[in-house]
């Protein structure tokens, strides 16, 4: 399943790999980024698709990372400051942005200090110092949501690109990069294309075994060498037919 109207990715899914059965596990926006970072859509803390009316305790990504003592950033576009906790700026929404909602970050402004606007990425990457775990978010333009498909492809050709180049994605690179989306037509819960990219994955390859966003969780979990699986991703198996070497 491609995405329509965006080309740059189509081919970019085809020179490495698709997931060919991925679907996302709700709708509404907010719910499928809790599962891709804490393995569930967080009800019991009021979630739905704008956002949560509590603070979320659960497990997550986030506090995995923070406890092995590897680094994390979250790059959102139009973020209007570093750490910024609002639920609106411009075309900036924290229901896109899953880290604002756990409390390892609501409870710590070190850890809301992880969160930048986009523009820092290009100098992280300049720098060579990206995290060891990134999150991109897209502004309301630039996500195939309120823009249309053609402006989110062309956004991620001109900001991803430079990514791909560099020696994080080059032979003998150990990037990784899942590009995926929260919901599918209509903004419904369904099927989604889900892009694998890195210099360990098969070219070309195509996936058909079913896959939901607790998969992708439990894959990058596993690639950082963790043993603590959040939510439904303790249950779900790894990505693995995508990678040369495990």
């Amino acid at each position: 399943m491609y995405p329509h109207g965006m080309p740059w990715l189509s081919a970019l899914g085809d020179q490495y790999g698709i997931a060919t059965n991925y679907s996302s596990d709700e709708s509404g926006s907010m719910l499928d980024y809790l599962w891709l970072s804490s393995g569930s859509g967080e009800r019991s803390s009021g979630c739905a698709g704008w956002g949560c009316t509590h603070v979320i305790n659960s497990n997550n990504i986030f506090r995995e990372l923070n406890q092995a003592g590897l680094s994390w950033k979250v790059y959102a576009e139009s973020l209007p400051s570093v750490g910024y906790m609002g639920m609106f700026s411009g075309v900036y929404v924290k229901r896109h942005n899953p880290a604002a909602w756990y409390s390892d970050v609501v409870n710590d402004p070190a850890q809301q200090k992880k969160m930048v606007p986009f523009t820092q990425f290009a100098q992280d990457l300049a720098a060579k110092n990206l995290p060891n775990y990134s999150v991109i978010i897209p502004n309301l333009l630039h996500d195939a949501h309120n823009g249309t498909p053609a402006m989110a492809d062309q956004w991620l050709q001109q900001n991803i690109a430079s990514l791909l180049n560099s020696s994080y994605f080059q032979p003998g690179g150990s990037g990784v990069m899942f590009v995926t989306f929260d919901n599918g037509d209509r903004d419904a819960q369904g099927l989604i294309f889900t892009a694998v990219i890195g210099a360990n994955v098969i070219r070309g390859t195509k996936v058909g075994v079913p896959f939901r966003h607790e998969n992708t969780l439990r894959t990058m979990i596993e690639l950082f060498g963790l043993k603590q699986f959040p939510g439904a991703s303790a249950g779900a198996a790894p990505m693995r037919e995508f990678f040369k070497s495990w």
